[in-house]
């Protein structure tokens, strides 16, 4: 499937079809390994603003407006850490909207390649959410944006990935989280759990508070979108 993919995309412009399929197999189902989808999107990496324009993909400029709301002024010297940054669509929008300071964290380099070329971020990582401690230095950005996340690696992410963000946002900031509305609600996904359990023990423990969680409709998906708002109190 993925030589298939590669090919096809480098030879001509990407239908809706063809875009579909593509997308349905960068998600992956839960047996999918991190490593394997970020793989995925490396090999992907040079044809994938295409293929998201290709099925009219909403996710990037709904996160972008949400973000807008949240800071109505001064959009230029908020600092954002756009996480999961991809090829920088999240951060164009961003850049639509009036906010200059983002870094962008993504763990395919290949994809970092490609948002580098927009000249968009004012720092680089090469790193994912995990087990691993950031190098960010603590209470560092006003929120973090998570856009388009492979929902398989969300499904997956420990309370040390939570904690690191909460770590490098300054208190009464935000994450901003955009991703298939069936990760959010007690009653959405079961392979989900491990996700709604670690932000629920962190709003119960007063580290973070839900102030707002939006459901849209994804063209190409065959499920619902959601941006998802959490304060952070510490």
């Amino acid at each position: 499937m993925c030589e298939k993919a590669t090919a096809t995309t480098t030879r001509k412009e990407i239908d809706f079809k063809e875009a579909k399929n593509i997308l349905h197999y960068l998600c992956g189902d839960d047996e999918t390994s991190t490593d394997d989808i970020i793989d995925r999107f490396s090999q992907i990496s040079p044809k994938y603003d295409k293929i998201l324009e290709a099925v009219s993909y909403d996710s990037p400029m709904q996160t972008a407006q949400t973000t807008a709301e949240l800071f109505p002024g001064n959009r230029e010297h908020i600092y954002i850490l756009d996480a999961a940054a991809g090829t920088g669509l999240c951060a164009e929008k961003l850049f639509s909207y009036g906010f200059r300071k983002m870094d962008a964290l993504e763990p395919s380099s290949k994809m970092l390649e490609e948002a580098k070329t927009k000249g968009l971020y004012r720092r680089y990582f090469i790193n994912g959410l995990g087990e691993n401690t950031l190098g960010i230095d603590d209470e560092t950005y006003d929120a973090v944006t998570i856009c388009a996340m492979s929902t398989v690696v969300m499904k997956k992410l420990p309370m040390k990935a939570f904690e690191e963000l909460i770590r490098i946002i300054k208190p009464g900031g935000y994450i901003i989280n955009t991703a298939f509305y069936c990760l959010f609600p007690e009653d959405g996904d079961d392979h989900a759990r491990l996700y709604r359990a670690n932000v629920k023990t962190l709003e119960c423990h007063g580290r973070l508070k839900q102030v707002e969680l939006r459901r849209f409709p994804q063209i190409g998906f065959d499920a619902d979108g959601a941006v998802s708002v959490h304060k952070v109190l510490k």
